[in-house]
């Protein structure tokens, strides 16, 4: 089973057999199909983060899935680690390879002291590394594959759908994981996602963040409708009362702040953002006063 959901984080996903082997779609079992149903869930979810991936990956030659010794090439250590990936920069994999087992032991690359600082995808809470290099034991239930998020990053969600077709057309949505030095940076590459020359127009999202501000800076021609609907900030110090965004004040019921995991989830933007949450000349500033 989890090598199944494991396929739904490579950059490929596609399940194959023969006319005389048998049936193994994930329907075929209950747990299995409950579990890609999970899988699938954040891989749509992360369609516009890796359609930017390869978007990258054309223009520049970077990796879309890579190895840690590729990302931490300082890291002598990581060269000998061939059970975990990176889903670009921002995306930590870490799968169970054994059969029937519930944890599995994983490196969380430049950790310790002031360094990486990762965010559990489903918990959102901070992995507390003190040891770089230290071989951790994570939990990970049948049909769970543990993911982080790097510290540093900002990646752009879309609310999954059952096609890809429809699932361009829903709200955007925002993960900006704080570093242990509370900056944020990532991008976003959009266009109609049909044309093979884009007579459309193309659109290229920058995302950065001060200690109080979360921006998002749009160039590009590619006219983009979808509103902007939630945002959700990983690593925040301090519970934030007065949340605006592009200086409006976002009304105290929207915004959620956690004191367990410090996380903050700010809902409901589609009114604000009706015209386009992250159109070309529009982009957003969310400010975040007293956040760290």
């Amino acid at each position: 089973m989890d090598i199944s959901i494991l396929f739904e984080f490579f950059p490929f996903y596609r399940n194959h057999n023969t006319l005389t082997a048998n049936p193994q779609e994930p329907y075929v079992w209950a747990s299995v199909a409950g579990a890609s149903r999970t899988a699938m869930t954040i891989r749509y979810s992360l369609l516009p983060y890796m359609y930017t991936l390869f978007h990258l990956a054309h223009n520049t030659g970077s990796n879309v899935m890579r190895a840690l010794a590729w990302e931490f090439p300082n890291d002598p250590s990581l060269a000998a680690v061939d059970t975990q990936f990176l889903l670009g920069p921002a995306l930590l994999i870490t799968p169970v390879l054994a059969q029937g087992a519930t944890t599995v032991n994983g490196v969380f690359p430049g950790t310790g002291g002031k360094g990486e600082v990762y965010y559990d995808w489903y918990t959102l809470t901070a992995q507390n590394i003190s040891t770089p290099g230290a071989n951790v034991t994570i939990d990970a239930p049948l049909g769970c594959i543990p993911v982080y998020v790097r510290g540093g990053y900002v990646i752009p969600t879309q609310e999954p759908a059952v096609v890809t077709r429809d699932a361009r057309n829903n709200s955007w949505g925002v993960i900006a994981a704080l570093s242990l030095e509370g900056t944020v940076s990532g991008n976003l590459y959009g266009d109609d996602g049909e044309s093979v020359v884009q007579r459309n127009g193309t659109l290229f999202v920058e995302f950065t963040a001060t200690r109080s501000s979360l921006y998002a800076s749009p160039r590009g021609t590619y006219n983009d409708t979808n509103p902007l609907a939630n945002i959700t900030v990983l690593g925040a110090q301090n519970p934030v009362s007065n949340v605006t965004l592009n200086g409006v004040r976002i009304n105290e019921g929207k915004v959620q702040y956690n004191g367990s995991n410090r996380a903050l989830v700010v809902t409901g933007l589609n009114e604000l953002t009706s015209g386009g949450g992250l159109d070309a000349g529009l982009g957003f500033e969310v400010g975040l006063k007293g956040i760290l």
